[in-house]
């Protein structure tokens, strides 16, 4: 599935919204009235980019999220099946497949968390509220990272299961003798 690139660089400029707006200090909390000004001044065009980021993440999601779910029944849970039912060793598979389930179950709870805190930072009134904006846009960045290590996590799974088909397949042409 080919993802739109207008979509890809709307997410980036998004995500540098994101992190222009994160302190380097241990005064997470406290603005000082330049970056209140700043976030007042420029509200509107990050409230913007906020609202395509929040369009874009959720259509990314909807797709990657399909992939991951027929990965996981169609492929992963299908072969498996198969080999259990030809009463094939299928253990490592397994194995694979249980971690990923879990790691999808995660990546959709991630997901929905990070959501509800974009939702809830567009909600601000920013040119009102900016520290709280602003601790709001921290919280949203926060969990967007942890999405992000989700579909890393994933990924790593995907390849591990790839991995484990083919140790399966060596293992059967060794015992099979074929090749």
């Amino acid at each position: 599935m080919k993802i739109p690139v207008r979509l890809v660089v709307i997410a980036l400029i998004a995500a540098s919204l994101l992190s222009v707006f994160a302190l380097q200090t241990s005064y997470a909390n406290t603005l000082s009235d330049d970056q209140k000004s700043r976030i007042q001044a420029n509200c509107l065009s990050i409230k913007g980019s906020l609202n395509q980021l929040h369009a874009s993440d959720a259509l990314l999601r909807v797709n990657r999220g399909q992939i991951y779910e027929s990965m996981g029944t169609k492929l992963m849970n299908s072969f498996n099946s198969r080999l259990n039912n030809n009463g094939l060793d299928n253990k490592g598979l397994v194995s694979v497949t249980n971690a990923y389930q879990a790691a999808l179950t995660t990546f959709r709870a991630d997901y929905q968390l990070y959501e509800q805190q974009l939702s809830t930072t567009i909600n601000i009134d920013c040119s009102k509220e900016p520290a709280a904006f602003h601790s709001a846009l921290e919280d949203a960045r926060t969990k967007r990272l942890k999405v992000h290590d989700d579909v890393l996590r994933l990924n790593k799974y995907i390849d591990d299961y790839r991995s484990a088909v083919n140790d399966f397949m060596l293992n059967f042409q060794r015992v099979t003798g074929s090749n």
